[in-house]
């Protein structure tokens, strides 16, 4: 069966741990309603997820770059610890050895960690924030320099990060409209996440956008995207947000493997789409799960409205260093292990919430 489509396939003992932590997330949640967001603008934020070079740990930073260590990763700092105020991080990177790691914010501030060095963020070099919200921060392999990806697929080099082009550069834009023109504009329906994820030369990168399409730069191959196998992304209406039409779950994660032939979608229902040589190793709908849902409120130029979206929370993925797993993250700090990735702890699992929802602006 072709993998472009979903495929169910033999779980590992990764996947029963994960599956086990979000039993006990949706048992927890049961008897108390879902837990309501309230959003001044569309642009939402999740939990960002980075593993360590053995897969054996894994870091969660929320938006005020509150920093949660699980197995063997190792506690460098976060902005709470160092009385930074912030709002809006987005993204998070580890050092190649692990004993380090970078937090980015919208803005394009970055902020260095243990052995992680400072190269530079976009308010110093453009002195001023960046024109369009930062969505994630990808280092190098060596980890002398960063890449940040824009919500508009702008792409920024620091260190010795090399670069390959844009999407303003070559005259492309990101996401396209997933719900009709009106006066309500819903949380994740019109997400602008993008994704950067650069080849194991670093000679290039993926980038990819909320909708699932797939841009290559460098000498990244394009091995498909979600429109080729789902549909096109056209222009829908609202109500099929609410109702959760395919076309409408919207893509918040993105992995490469291991030798750059293939990567990973994951979409906020815990879906997870594999193209070129990664392979399927489970989702959440495939073991008959749901993530605890967040009621997201949406709003309306020039007033707010209470417009009650129910929606997964899954995020993020992020795949283990052979290859052979990965791991889905949700907005409030659940962790959900697929394949050969071990369920080594999450942010409710240790009786702790995050705070995972950025405004980057008035509405």
């Amino acid at each position: 069966m072709n993998r472009l489509l979903h495929r169910l396939l033999a779980v590992g003992l990764g996947s029963l741990l994960g599956a086990l932590g979000l039993l006990q997330l949706t048992a927890t949640g049961a008897s108390a309603a879902a837990p309501s967001i309230r959003v001044a603008t569309p642009y939402v934020a999740s939990v960002a997820m980075a593993a360590t070079p053995d897969s054996q740990g894994y870091w969660l930073v929320g938006v005020d770059g509150g920093v949660f260590a699980f197995g063997d990763a190792q506690f460098y700092g976060s902005l709470p610890s160092a009385h930074i105020a912030q709002s809006d991080i987005v993204g998070i990177a580890a050092t190649p050895d692990g004993r380090g790691y970078w937090l980015v914010g919208a803005d394009g501030g970055v902020f260095a960690f243990g052995d992680a060095q400072f190269y530079g963020s976009l308010p110093g070099e453009l002195g001023m924030p960046a024109p369009n919200p930062v969505t994630a921060i990808v280092a190098t392999t060596d980890g002398h320099g960063y890449w940040l990806v824009g919500s508009d697929g702008g792409v920024f080099t620091f260190g010795d990060a090399p670069y390959y082009g844009s999407l303003p550069g070559d005259h492309l834009s990101p996401n396209p409209a997933r719900v009709a023109q009106s006066e309500t504009f819903f949380a994740y329906a019109a997400s602008t996440d993008v994704f950067l994820e650069p080849t194991p030369d670093d000679h290039g990168y993926w980038i990819a956008d909320s909708t699932g399409d797939v841009y290559t730069f460098g000498d990244a191959g394009f091995y498909g995207s979600l429109p080729s196998v789902l549909g096109s992304a056209a222009v829908l209406a609202p109500q099929d947000v609410v109702t959760g039409h395919p076309a409408t779950i919207p893509v918040t994660g993105f992995a490469t493997t291991p030798d750059g032939r293939g990567y990973w979608m994951a979409s906020t229902d815990g879906s997870v789409y594999a193209f070129g040589d990664a392979q399927f190793y489970g989702s959440l709908p495939s073991l008959g799960l749901t993530a605890t849902p967040v009621s997201i409120i949406g709003y309306s130029r020039p007033s707010t409205v209470g417009v009650s979206i129910p929606l997964s929370t899954v995020s993020t993925l992020v795949r283990t260093n052979d290859g052979a797993g990965y791991w889905l993250s949700a907005l409030d700090g659940g962790v959900f292990a697929f394949g050969d990735a071990r369920y080594l702890g999450s942010v409710p699992g240790a009786h702790a919430t995050v705070n995972s929802v950025a405004a980057t602006g008035a509405s």
